[in-house]
């Protein structure tokens, strides 16, 4: 039993900038909240998200949804996985910091209780003592020590009371900085890409709001919250399918039919089969893909997959937003793969401008980081030019297998319109811990857009846990000439476990 307790802290100090000292500072993975403002005014409705405390921007901001002021909503902040954690130093950029005339039209937080949290079973649990202080009505940063137990998570961070707004009842909160000290290893490097993909998808809506709006073919709602249609557990030999089945189709035949979802299941299954076909396990050109398909490099645009990750935070499976960029064909190039950088950054100059001067800035951000610094060590054999356009392949150090030797990128049909794609390669899965795993994943195409997503983990990676095979099956929508997924149907499964799930956008209240 966790035992909680309360203490209430001095008003915290203003200052111009924050000082932590020696303490090292962390990025989010992951910012959610019980409510943020939808603005029909904003392109997206988007302009108000969680994790705009995290990008360091005053011009940016969360806003609570609640009717009134907002006492009672809350914003939960996640980060890595700590240890050995002993304070949590958090510097606080109160209301909307845009300018002084929005600071003072919109209400700000008074009195926040912030809480430690870690990451339980059944969802977030908090752990050690919570801390209640009154927040000054003032520009500028503030700062607030929360002592965290050693195994720590995140921050929940709730409005107890708020300052009135001169104009409007939003409680805004523009900044939300979090700094520990403990004595787990830090990781800079990790801490630095966290923060490119805060930035990344921060710089996407700015782009999106602006005069002419976002190149980008799919629209991301804001968030998906998922309907569990269908849940087992069972055990091994329930598990087992029947005799003469190939295993993807086979573990497909597991799951129940159900009315609510028996024609995306029907969409499944053909997709399995199509996997079974092409698996990259098997050696040599008993793959279908390596021996039929063409091989290729893909590039999708890195914004993309920044904002899926943010939109689609509630998902149990990580395996769609590595690949957001590729659902669209608008959206997504393919190249030939012997084709070079110049080659690839050439083509997209034809079609897509605006997308060419982004991987330009990137290339030389990327160089000049190079030179200062080095390379990355997990990117040191990638060139910034194959960085920026997204087709870097990169490992993770594990002991040899033969994966290394029979992963890559195919294609069915030509460049311009595959019917499917397949990749192979190591890579970090998980949203709530990470591990690493050999992972296929296969989309199957209806046109332009993607029909279904399958990935499939090698299932010794994470050995008694492993859920191998998903797939999400798509629908869309379409308004104003932009895509967006209104359902994503996934089935998880494994010998021991089955869970049927309809995501859907969050409608507007």
């Amino acid at each position: 039993m966790i035992l909680l307790s309360l203490i209430l802290a001095a008003a915290p100090p203003v200052l111009l900038e924050p000082d932590a000292g020696g303490a090292h500072r962390l990025h989010p993975r992951r910012v959610t909240a019980s409510s943020f403002l939808e603005d029909g005014r904003n392109k997206g409705s988007q302009n108000y998200l969680p994790l705009y405390i995290a990008d360091d921007d005053p011009a940016t901001a969360w806003v609570e949804g609640a009717k009134g002021r907002g006492e009672g909503e809350a914003l939960e902040w996640w980060g890595p996985e700590l240890s050995r954690a002993k304070t949590y130093r958090l510097f606080i950029r109160n209301g909307f910091q845009k300018s002084d005339k929005l600071f003072r039209a919109n209400a700000r937080p008074r009195k926040v209780k912030l809480e430690p949290l870690v990451q339980g079973e059944t969802g977030p649990q908090v752990t050690g003592t919570a801390l209640e202080t009154e927040l000054k009505d003032v520009l500028g940063w503030q700062e607030v020590r929360l002592p965290v137990p050693n195994k720590v998570h995140g921050v929940r961070l709730t409005l107890v009371s708020t300052y009135p707004g001169a104009a409007r009842d939003d409680t805004c909160l523009s900044d939300l900085r979090v700094y520990v000290e403990g004595e787990d290893p830090y990781k800079p490097e990790a801490e630095a890409a966290a923060f490119e993909q805060i930035r990344a998808f921060a710089l996407k809506r700015k782009q999106a709001s602006a005069p002419g709006g976002n190149a980008a073919k799919i629209e991301w709602a804001p968030r998906y919250e998922g309907e569990i249609l269908f849940t087992l557990n069972r055990s091994r030999e329930e598990g087992e399918y029947a005799r003469g089945l190939t295993y993807a189709v086979g573990q497909l035949s597991t799951i129940p039919v159900k009315d609510s979802y028996k024609s995306e299941l029907d969409r499944a299954k053909k997709t399995a089969e199509l996997f079974d076909r092409v698996n990259l396990d098997y050696e040599g050109q008993d793959s279908e893909a390596r021996a039929k398909w063409k091989r290729v490099n893909p590039t999708q645009p890195r914004a993309q997959k920044t904002a899926a990750r943010a939109a689609l935070s509630s998902m149990e499976s990580d395996g769609l937003f590595p690949v957001a960029g590729l659902l669209h064909l608008e959206d997504a190039f393919f190249f030939e793969a012997d084709a070079s950088p110049a080659q690839m950054l050439a083509a997209i100059e034809q079609s897509r401008e605006k997308e060419a001067r982004e991987a330009r800035v990137c290339i030389s951000r990327c160089e000049d980081q190079r030179n200062t610094f080095g390379p990355p060590e997990n990117r040191s054999d990638c060139s910034c030019a194959l960085e920026c356009l997204g087709g870097c392949k990169r490992f993770i150090s594990l002991s040899p297998k033969k994966h290394q030797r029979t992963g890559g990128a195919f294609l069915l049909g030509s460049l311009a319109r595959p019917t499917a794609f397949l990749h192979g390669r190591f890579e970090l899965a998980g949203t709530r811990e990470s591990w690493a795993t050999f992972r296929q994943t296969l989309i199957t195409y209806a046109g332009e857009k993607a029909g279904t997503v399958l990935t499939y983990d090698d299932p010794e990676a994470k050995r008694g846990n492993a859920i191998p095979i998903r797939v999400h099956v798509l629908d869309w929508s379409e308004a104003n000439g932009k895509a967006s997924l209104s359902t994503i149907t996934t089935f998880l499964v494994s010998e021991t476990y089955v869970r049927v799930t309809r995501y859907r956008p969050v409608q507007r209240t």
